[in-house]
């Protein structure tokens, strides 16, 4: 009987070794931060076969939310892969169309905002501390662009959306706070390549085009399950 209780004994404890080191492995992190929607310069006609026209574009801050899953690889070690959701948001501030000559338009008004899901592939940096852990990562993947913005008297409006290719890069630190959860702050660059908007404007519809580059600044919790 007590070498009964003791297998017993032992399968219980491998079981819960087992289990914790599969509660250490996936983890769900969201983020919250500021976000900077970096100037833009987009490309096009003034109108159906009109002449090249630029729409500079400067935007407000604004904020970005994220959601990630993602699980370590034992098998290479300090290595992370997750998959990640976030939406940001920027008002526009400033716009200046060459086609109506030098000068800042009036009546600028909307934003832009972007949701993006990117496949991420992190590297968590080992250290003597053993609570902080820096962390760099890169990743691909799409966004959704959606601009609403007008200006001018009549107005003119950059009213439409695109879904484009997308990359970004990762900077942070994680600091653990117990054994499942983890303070993390980190900077993300990202640039959604090629969008092509519809400028709506008196001599009718152009595409105007440029990339979108974004430079957030995140904190986040990290829990591992």
């Amino acid at each position: 009987m007590n070498k009964l209780k003791a297998f017993a004994v032992a399968v219980s404890a491998a079981v819960v070794s087992s289990s914790a080191t599969a509660q250490e492995q996936f983890y769900l992190h969201g983020t919250l931060g500021f976000n900077q929607l970096l100037d833009t310069d987009q490309t096009g006609a003034s109108g159906p076969g009109g002449t090249q026209a630029n729409v500079d574009s400067d935007y407000d801050g604004g904020y970005n939310l994220g959601i990630a899953v993602g699980t370590k690889i034992p098998a290479w070690s300090g290595i992370r892969a997750e998959l990640a959701l976030s939406y940001a948001q920027n008002d526009a501030d400033s716009i200046d169309f060459s086609g109506n000559g030098a000068g800042e338009e009036g009546n600028v008004d909307g934003d832009i905002s972007s949701t993006s899901i990117f496949a991420n592939v992190l590297y968590d940096i080992e250290t003597s501390h053993e609570r902080f852990t820096p962390y760099i990562g890169a990743g691909i993947g799409a966004s959704f662009i959606d601009s609403s913005i007008s200006y001018g008297g009549l107005p003119v409006r950059i009213d439409d959306d695109d879904e484009v290719f997308a990359a970004q890069l990762i900077a942070g630190a994680a600091y653990k706070l117990n054994d499942r959860l983890d303070l993390t702050v980190d900077a993300r660059y990202s640039r959604a390549f090629d969008v092509e908007l519809t400028r709506v404007g008196p001599a009718g519809p152009a595409t105007v085009s440029d990339d979108f580059d974004n430079l957030s600044l995140n904190v986040g919790l990290r829990f591992g399950f």
